[in-house]
């Protein structure tokens, strides 16, 4: 359920996840320069295969403007309110060659040759790939108040720097992440030979090579401080391996069992769109069935967007639905799914269809409701979904400690969730934190095991049957599921409830989860038969990835990346962390903090109340409560933030409105803002 980060940060790390095989873009001059000090830009009405001054091409995103300059090219999205520029310069450092395409992009902000460098907030420098001789990423500060983005990539090559700059709003930056993406995902140079496996014999996941990934997933394990982490393997077949890592509770003896319970987030979402396959064959649906016939009640906040919705759009994350998920972070006691529901009266599009990767777990909710709906039409939507999805698609598939079921998963083995602190510890948290769920299972709501999620993925490696030969699903509508709908990077695409990429040669179809204290992911490579189940009780998928590389490397005799790659990760873990503590005060003075004690409302996200203690403030949201600290930014902006896992970083910018304190909390598509409350 976590969001989708931009993808530039992943150059030559442990990000292969899912895509559709390459696409060939013809190659479409653009017009030279005319003889003007800014020569006009045109816009391109498809993507389109653009090539620098030394040979570097890239593909620029169709229908944003495209402008040519002496160092590269220039290019804005639709909306004009995000740039990326893509430029070569021959200095030698890193950091000088990126403040001069600075000076070329915006020179206003560089003013003298020196450039200031003050603003960075964040330097990544990682391992060369993929013939790439350095690759260095600066983000750099921004404000609340601003709400801007600012990042470089630098990638060196026979002494060409390959620069990729983005300035823009944060609101175009999360809608546009994806044409970004691919833009700077496809930047090569001459000389550029990415790693790949194609037409190589994979090899068999014997004893020796299973013990080296199980001694390898253990280390990342340890080293990433994950508490507990179940693995399963398929090949040939068959359930090859399946074994637990650490414990379910940190501090608690209880080891982490093949039989383990997790909550696997988001993969939920690939399994609703089985269930609707199985639909589908049965003849209650199709794929391409308007929503508004399935369920005539059913309304977005724009008319059109509802009239052109269909049921396979519910689940391409390309309908231009923004990420919007904190309405059921904050309220969710006593919500029905219903509600959830109603509560997309009010959401809309920022894209056109197909346009722009957005991922929306509302959107992705309302599908499998809306699917089981058909089912059993006379049930509550929460009800008719378990029933759909216990009849169709646990059942069915032999899953049998698979549930919806918060009670009947505390009975069983079960894992705990953990979040991430400031001392890059986990700790546990209360199962209740993640009861936001319910509300909107389809997208994220089943407890699974390695072993039954291993029976999942091997289903689809049997193109729809189970291992002693039932057929579940038609070939047909379990492979239209991984058809590329929208594009997540140059080498990712989403399709329904799954990811498709071909990084390596080797087609690869996953998904990961993340919820609020579980970190999960599937993948499998249809083509060597070959799967993987990796469930992690602690946020994040670093640890996921990192497996997936290792697994690649014994199975190909790929380049050993994936140590390096953890490496890497963990240093980048202690570099971010070392920030965020240096700007946090965990202690205001009781004077500033006394400011905003009160009770306050918001039309999306509820009540919440800030009250004093004697170690300092506490926000109680009614569902779960966080102590409060205080972070100033550059500008000497003072906003509240939380402090404690799983909410930690959540901030509120006091502002004053006719002599009375709101707060308000900006995500990059939506503002909420808390006023007092009237109520007495």
């Amino acid at each position: 359920m976590r969001r989708v980060m931009l993808v530039v940060c992943c150059m030559g790390l442990a990000c292969t996840a899912t895509a559709p095989a390459p696409r060939t873009v013809a190659r479409r001059p653009v017009s030279p320069p005319r003889p003007t000090s800014a020569p006009a830009a045109e816009r391109l009405p498809k993507s389109t295969e653009l090539t620098t001054a030394s040979g570097g091409h890239f593909t620029a995103p169709g229908g944003w403007l495209v402008r040519r300059v002496a160092a590269g090219f220039v290019l804005q999205g639709p909306d004009r309110e995000l740039t990326l520029g893509v430029l070569e310069n021959r200095e030698a450092d890193a950091v000088k060659a990126i403040n001069g395409g600075w000076s070329v992009l915006r020179p206003a902000m560089c003013p003298t040759p020196s450039c200031d460098t003050a603003r960075v907030h964040q330097r990544i420098d990682v391992p060369p790939r993929d013939g790439w001789e350095a690759v260095t990423q600066l983000v750099y500060e921004s404000t609340t108040r601003q709400q801007r983005a600012m990042v470089a990539v630098a990638l060196k090559k026979r002494g060409v720097w390959y620069l990729a700059l983005i300035d823009g709003t944060k609101a175009a930056l999360d809608r546009r992440s994806g044409a970004l993406n691919v833009a700077i995902g496809s930047l090569k140079a001459p000389g550029i030979e990415e790693e790949s496996f194609a037409g190589k014999q994979s090899r068999t996941l014997d004893a020796g090579r299973i013990a080296t990934l199980d001694a390898f997933t253990e280390q990342a394990r340890q080293s990433l401080h994950v508490p507990g982490v179940a693995l399963a393997l398929i090949q040939g077949g068959k359930v090859i391996h399946a074994r637990g890592f650490g414990v379910r509770q940190a501090g608690r003896p209880a080891a982490v069992t093949p039989d383990s319970l997790f909550l696997v987030g988001s993969i939920t979402k690939s399994m609703t769109t089985l269930m609707m396959g199985v639909l589908v064959d049965r003849g209650l649906l199709g794929w391409d069935t308007p929503v508004t016939k399935l369920m005539p009640s059913f309304a977005l906040g724009d008319a059109e967007a509802t009239r052109r919705l269909t049921l396979q759009h519910t689940v391409c994350a390309c309908t231009g639905l923004p990420r919007q998920d904190l309405e059921f972070l904050f309220e969710y006691r006593g919500i029905t799914p219903e509600q959830r529901m109603a509560e997309m009266r009010s959401m809309k599009p920022t894209t056109r269809f197909g346009e722009a990767f957005q991922y929306s777990n509302p959107m992705g909710s309302a599908g499998g409701f809306i699917a089981a709906h058909t089912l059993h039409p006379k049930q509550p939507l929460g009800r008719a979904y378990d029933h759909a999805m216990q009849a169709l698609v646990f059942g069915p598939l032999g899953m049998k400690a698979s549930t919806f079921d918060f009670e009947v998963a505390q009975r069983r083995d079960h894992a705990m969730p953990h979040g991430y602190d400031l001392q890059l510890s986990y700790v546990p948290l209360p199962l209740d934190v993640e009861l936001w769920l319910p509300s909107v299972r389809p997208a994220g709501g089943a407890w699974s095991s390695a072993r039954d999620m291993a029976r999942y993925v091997l289903a689809h490696l049997l193109k729809g049957q189970t291992p002693e030969g039932r057929r579940v699903i038609s070939e047909a509508n379990l492979a239209h599921r991984y058809q590329p709908q929208v594009k997540i990077s140059d080498k990712m695409s989403y399709g329904l409830g799954l990811i498709t990429e071909d990084k390596t040669g080797i087609p690869c179809i996953s998904h990961t989860g993340g919820t609020a204290g579980f970190a999960t992911e599937i993948f499998f490579f249809p083509s060597v038969g070959v799967g993987a189940v990796v469930l992690t009780n602690g946020g994040g998928n670093f640890l996921s990835g990192l497996v997936k590389r290792r697994l690649l490397e014994l199975l190909f005799n790929g380049k050993p990346q994936a140590r390096e790659n953890l490496t890497t990760r963990l240093g980048i873990l202690e570099q971010a962390t070392a920030r965020a503590r240096a700007k946090i005060d965990f202690a205001p003075e009781r004077a500033w903090l006394s400011r905003f004690a009160g009770r306050y409302v918001s039309p999306g996200l509820g009540r919440i109340a800030i009250t004093l203690t004697k170690q300092g403030a506490i926000l109680d949201a009614g569902e779960w409560t966080n102590r409060v600290g205080r972070v100033r930014e550059v500008d000497g902006t003072q906003k509240l933030v939380l402090l404690d896992p799983p909410w930690i970083g959540i901030e509120l910018l006091p502002e004053e409105q006719r002599g009375k304190m709101t707060l308000v909390l900006n995500m990059p598509q939506q503002t909420y803002r808390f006023v007092p409350d009237p109520r007495p």
